[in-house]
């Protein structure tokens, strides 16, 4: 098999996975394996290294050496090719997608990683998105997309863009209009109501640790839809920390089901978050795909337990 190292230099605060060669170095090498590291140079470059990696048609495992977005962007290269597994060596600021797994700093063992099982996982199709993680519209995912604008104006840092897109959410209306049809274990059930926050989740944690969707396994078969409904101003930064921490299911106004598909239409284009990538549209839908990637945890994470044991379950 040959194991093929993305790393994206941007990732992170400190640009971690450009420290992450020697190592990568010392590893193969000591265990035989044959290895290529590459470093991305713009938007979307991991998707095209990991589709050149797996065309060769031979075993291969591809490392996603950067954060979510990273992830994602590897993922999507190497779509269905069931010859190709797909790894994490997590380097960005938020890393959520391995959250919702025991022992997340396990990823960061790379001779653990190499010498890893792969575990088929599930996905989310998104529009002709591939996800992996977490869909959402709503308030986060117009933070989200405001922040992006926000980060492209001269002197405008991370931080100071994510406040400002805090802030003009804030002052705006809460809420959106949305009709939702959704397939459940127990049949189609629809929602037409003003919603804070409307999700499709594979994983838990999203939008730099909010923990949305606290009971989500990626290896289920399922995904778990959040509907939130709607706040006033007065309520919502309360709500918000309890949403933060996952203590959000059963307060008055969430509800949580666990399906295959989810459909949202709304009058308006709706700004639409799929693991940090922002579109919008008057009709989303998000659809399971069961099975979709093998995805390697480290040596010793999976010999006393299934992949799901190791999903954090709150109550």
């Amino acid at each position: 098999m040959r194991h093929v190292f993305i790393l994206n230099p941007a990732a992170g605060k400190k640009k971690k996975a450009l420290d992450l060669s020697p190592r990568i170095k010392d590893v193969c090498e000591k265990h035989g394996l044959s290895y290529e590291i590459y470093t991305t140079e713009h938007p979307h470059h991991a998707t095209e290294l990991a589709r050149q990696a797996v065309q060769a048609g031979d075993a291969v495992r591809v490392y996603a050496c950067g954060g979510d977005g990273t992830l994602l962007e590897v993922a999507t290269g190497i779509g269905d090719a069931t010859h190709a597994e797909l790894a994490c060596i997590p380097c960005g600021s938020a890393n959520d997608f391995i959250k919702c797994f025991l022992q997340p700093e396990r990823f960061w063992n790379l001779e653990a990683l190499v010498l890893g099982t792969a575990q088929r996982v599930d996905a989310i199709l998104c529009n002709g998105r591939l996800s992996l993680n977490v869909c959402s519209i709503g308030m986060d995912s117009d933070v989200a997309s405001r922040q992006k604008r926000y980060k492209h104006l001269p002197f405008v840092s991370g931080p100071m863009a994510y406040n400002l897109a805090i802030a003009q959410t804030f002052f705006s209306p809460l809420g959106k209009r949305l009709q939702v049809v959704m397939e459940t274990e127990n049949g189609t059930v629809e929602r037409v109501g003003k919603y804070l926050f409307a999700l499709a989740a594979n994983g838990q944690y999203y939008g730099g640790g909010y923990h949305g969707s606290p009971f989500s396994k990626p290896d289920d078969g399922l995904l778990d839809f959040v509907l939130v409904g709607t706040k006033n101003h007065l309520t919502v930064f309360p709500f918000l920390k309890r949403y933060k921490n996952g203590k959000h299911l059963g307060t008055a106004g969430v509800e949580l089901f666990r399906g295959t598909k989810m459909k949202v239409y709304a009058k308006k284009p709706t700004v639409c978050n799929a693991d940090g990538e922002c579109f919008a549209d008057t009709k989303v839908t998000f659809e399971l795909l069961s099975s979709a990637l093998s995805f390697v945890f480290p040596a010793q994470m999976l010999k006393n337990c299934e992949i799901s044991e190791k999903c954090q379950n709150f109550t």
